[in-house]
């Protein structure tokens, strides 16, 4: 605990932004679980026709999706109003 208190601001920042980029990482494995191919664009797509391969079942309802991002959401926000609401340890001058 002590060495979170010993970092600067935008050394806390940048803990922020990583921690940011890794919950988006984790959220999108977990709303892509259960589809065979993932998210990968346009899988199956035959141009130039109204044809598209859409996969049946197998995949998280619209609100299934929105609990996990705002559960995710949730606890980044938690760890960065707790990180950054961390008070600097106070150093004695030096003589």
């Amino acid at each position: 605990m002590d060495s979170l208190k010993r970092l600067g601001l935008a050394q806390r920042i940048a803990i922020l932004i990583g921690l940011g980029f890794a919950v988006e990482a984790l959220g999108s494995y977990i709303v892509s679980l259960g589809r065979p191919f993932g998210n990968f664009g346009s899988f199956g797509f035959a141009p130039l026709t109204n044809n598209a391969f859409i996969s049946a079942g197998g995949s998280l309802s619209t609100w299934e999706q929105l609990l996990i991002w705002l559960g995710l959401i949730a606890v980044w926000s938690g760890v960065a109003i707790w990180l950054l609401g961390l008070s600097p340890v106070e150093r004695e001058p030096e003589s």
